[in-house]
């Protein structure tokens, strides 16, 4: 069972530890140099050097046929990207940790299986999850409500995301941009040919996005 962790912080070294020794096919991914080797000698695994957000990089990791993925990097936007990528690859559970509360409810709508807080995190639990044995009791319910749409910047493009007034019960955490998932941090410029997966808290504030940045994508 192949079982892939993106990010070597705290969690994710903790999680490691716990699924080398039970047999997996265990896949590490990190960005920092020194994290990976640390994890190349230490743990009977892949460790590969490079960006979770990176669908090639996934690819390389095996998402498409892994049977988990835990997103545990210390950034919200991009475990949410992760999460996002990995379940669009085809990866059977899907396992993100995050403090944001629009962002999880994001990771649930597009199909995430889990969110879960690093403050309530514990490590048996989540490898309880992936093995079968355990069912994580502190998921994140969606909200009813919840919406997602890609929408196209339209008269926007242009301008930074920062310098966008989003309404209240919303957020734009991650933008397509030629065939690859970008965090939308606050200094990202918009083009024109942008696809922009938007988050709504309900209906009415998805109209509100809806006619600041455009019509609907499709």
């Amino acid at each position: 069972m192949r079982v892939i962790v993106v990010g070597l912080g705290h969690l994710g070294r903790r999680l490691a530890e716990r699924l080398a020794g039970k047999g997996m096919e265990l896949v590490l991914i990190d960005r920092d140099e020194t994290r990976c080797k640390e994890a190349a000698e230490r743990y009977d695994a892949l460790v590969l050097r490079g960006d979770g957000t990176d669908p090639e990089l996934l690819e390389k990791a095996g998402a498409q046929e892994a049977e988990a993925l835990v997103a545990a990097t210390d950034s919200d936007p991009i475990n949410t990207v992760v999460g996002i990528l990995a379940k669009r690859a085809g990866t059977k559970q899907v396992i993100v940790v995050l403090n944001d509360l629009a962002l999880r409810t994001a990771c649930q709508v597009v199909g995430v299986d889990r969110v879960i807080s690093p403050v309530l995190a514990a490590t048996e639990e989540i490898t309880g999850f992936i093995t079968g044995k355990e069912t994580l009791d502190f998921s994140v319910a969606v909200s009813g409500g919840a919406r997602v749409a890609e929408l196209s910047p339209g008269p926007l493009a242009g301008k930074k995301l920062g310098e966008i007034p989003l309404p209240k019960g919303t957020a734009v955490p991650v933008v397509l941009r030629e065939g690859k998932a970008l965090v939308a941090d606050v200094d990202l410029v918009l083009k024109a040919d942008d696809v922009l997966v938007a988050l709504a808290q309900d209906e009415k504030r998805l109209e509100e996005l809806r006619t600041l940045f455009g019509k609907e994508e499709g």
